[in-house]
């Protein structure tokens, strides 16, 4: 079925593999076109991590962004967090949370994975596919998920209809990638800042590719990287890592 809310044209199946895949699939589709699945079989996050997409309990959602221009394209990934946080600001649910790069908890779980390709459309211009998956209406998780995972059923006590959390986050996104857009990368990051309490000033343990660094957050970069400051009083500059909050007694 497929459901317009202009600009956006929905896509919707019962189950797919992965939203991602079939929008990579779909043979030169218009900017702004969204693939909705209510069961993933293969969702995966960041660092190829399975999602967990049981049917019909959360938003498996795929956007496809052509952005005219190369620079900063990794702000994309920050203005889609925001777009989730805001979203739950306006359901008014409290305890949101962004965990870099782009991580939306609720009360320290995990409530919205984001995962962000490129696939090459054989010219200059990048196509950009926004997967999204945010945990609504699970009443519980896999044991390996249990303390780590929420979802809006459980923090809430409501279920949350896919369809109106899907139409209120596309317009957040539409708006942030508008100002994306017109070059207001400051406002970008100032947002993403107040919105995240991971940063400033928060002990972390950073899992890299080689090493593990801990720290303490000192804000972002102009292109949406974390900077850490080390014990030594060194600052390093975080591209892509694990990051995980540290209590007082650790690290």
């Amino acid at each position: 079925m497929i459901v317009h809310r202009p600009p956006f044209i929905i896509h919707q199946f019962a189950t797919l593999g992965s939203t991602n895949d079939e929008l990579k699939r779909m043979h030169n589709p218009p900017e702004f076109t969204c693939v909705v699945a209510e069961e993933q079989t293969a969702g995966r996050g960041r660092r190829d991590r399975q999602w967990h997409s049981s049917p019909g309990d959360g938003l498996y959602l795929s956007v496809l962004l052509l952005p005219n221009a190369t620079e900063k394209l990794s702000l994309l990934s920050l203005i889609a967090a925001i777009a989730v946080a805001e979203t739950l600001t306006e359901l008014r649910v409290g305890g949101a949370d962004i965990k870099w790069p782009n991580d939306v908890l609720v009360n320290g779980r995990k409530l919205c994975g984001i995962l962000i390709e490129s696939v090459s459309a054989g010219t200059n211009a990048p196509r950009i596919i926004v997967g999204i998956g945010v945990n609504l209406n699970h009443e519980s998780f896999p044991a390996e998920l249990s303390q780590t995972a929420t979802s809006l059923k459980i923090e809430t006590g409501q279920a949350i209809p896919a369809d109106d959390f899907r139409d209120q986050l596309l317009q957040r996104l539409f708006v942030w990638y508008e100002r994306w857009k017109h070059d207001e990368s400051r406002m970008i990051l100032d947002r993403w800042q107040r919105l995240s309490t991971y940063a400033h000033g928060q002990r972390v343990s950073v899992a890299l590719e080689t090493e593990s660094l801990i720290g303490e957050t000192a804000g972002l970069t102009e292109d949406g990287a974390l900077n850490l400051r080390l014990d030594d009083g060194s600052v390093r500059t975080i591209l892509a890592g694990e990051v995980t909050r540290l209590r007082k007694n650790e690290g």
